[in-house]
């Protein structure tokens, strides 16, 4: 049986109250973001990108989509029996990083890019919108009301991104679970961020500020956190179950109990 991952590892490191500095740090980053947020939304709204590169990123979406992190979870659960226990706070993490990005999103409205910016003025103008219409645009204009409370469209939750939230919660747990893949899995996360911005989803911010709601995610669950107790305790019942079992199939077989047989 393959063991628990150790509080050393890439993610939690020895002092997990460091952990803390993961997602603060990128939430700066996220407001360092925002001078950029419109040249780049600008850059992917005229198809600058190359047509290939973008339809691979289209692809990523699944690292970031419930469907895609179910099938990434029961694919651990396949061919992983020595890590099953450990698959719910894996879950918890994981989905964890969405619901407090959801949360996020009632707290403030703001306008996504595919919304925000006017439409190309026809198939035939490569350029878009004309000079003068760009330099009109202000991104804080994208922010709208505080504390929408679920009360605005799709067009308006903009901040932050849901998905990105999703993918580095994924990220930091399979960091956690196999950390010999860790560059692997940033890699794959980053092309998330990557395909919320081609699509013209999320500004650059919102992808910084999704990262970060996994990342606390990471810090709440994983060993040492503030609610990582209970999956202590989850973890150890879930890793007796297959002991016990096997003790109760080899007792049948042999005739003793468990106990005489191990003394034996």
């Amino acid at each position: 049986m393959a063991a628990t991952p150790k509080l050393d590892s890439p993610v939690t490191g020895s002092r997990p109250w460091l952990r803390l500095l993961w997602p603060a740090a990128i939430a700066v980053l996220g407001f360092a973001a925002l001078p950029l947020d419109l040249p780049i939304a600008w850059w992917f709204r005229d198809r600058n990108c190359p047509a290939e590169i973008n339809r691979w990123l289209q692809f990523s979406e699944v690292y970031a989509h419930g469907f895609g992190v179910a099938c990434i979870l029961l694919t651990i659960f396949a061919l992983d029996a020595g890590r099953r226990h450990l698959l719910p706070r894996v879950a918890a993490i994981v989905f964890g990083g969405g619901l407090l990005a959801n949360l996020l999103k009632l707290s403030l409205a703001r306008t996504r890019p595919h919304d925000f910016l006017p439409p190309p003025a026809g198939e035939m103008l490569a350029a878009g919108a004309s000079a003068s219409e760009r330099v009109a645009l202000s991104i804080g204009d994208s922010f709208g009301q505080w504390l929408p409370l679920g009360k605005v469209a799709s067009a308006f939750q903009s901040f932050p991104s849901g998905h990105v939230a999703t993918a580095f919660g994924l990220t930091a747990a399979l960091i956690w679970l196999y950390p010999r893949g860790r560059w692997v899995f940033l890699f794959f996360a980053l092309m998330a961020g990557c395909q919320r911005m081609s699509s013209l989803s999320h500004f650059l911010s919102d992808v910084f500020w999704g990262a970060a709601a996994g990342c606390t995610a990471m810090v709440l669950f994983l060993p040492g956190g503030v609610l990582a107790f209970q999956f202590d305790r989850l973890e150890a019942f879930l890793r007796f179950l297959p002991s016990r079992r096997f003790k109760g199939v080899v007792a049948q077989k042999t005739g003793q109990p468990p106990r005489q047989r191990d003394a034996a």
